[in-house]
């Protein structure tokens, strides 16, 4: 049994195959790196929404907490379970 005859490989080919090797992993670091920066934006993006969210939140109760404190809607005085007593404390 005689081993095969060992081919030379064209330095062509050997060129070409190298070339497309190196611009798959440039391809391939420059595209995780646009990846990388586009969800951290994002990251910065949404900690900024929950902040001004929060933000917004805090002045909705601290407006809640200075506003008068009323019996309830309306004041019916024609109501026979009407308290007056209660409501002219209210109006203190």
């Amino acid at each position: 049994m005689q081993a095969a005859p060992i081919r030379k490989v064209s330095p062509l080919y050997l060129l070409t195959r190298y070339a497309a090797i190196g611009l798959g992993v440039s391809y391939g670091f420059l595209h995780a790196r646009t990846l990388r920066d586009r969800a951290a934006h994002h990251r910065l993006e949404d900690e900024y929404n929950n902040k001004v969210e929060l933000i917004s939140k805090a002045k909705e109760a601290f407006e809640e907490s200075k506003r008068p404190k009323t019996l309830g809607g309306p004041v019916d005085f024609e109501n026979p379970n009407f308290d007056f007593e209660a409501w002219a404390r209210t109006l203190e």
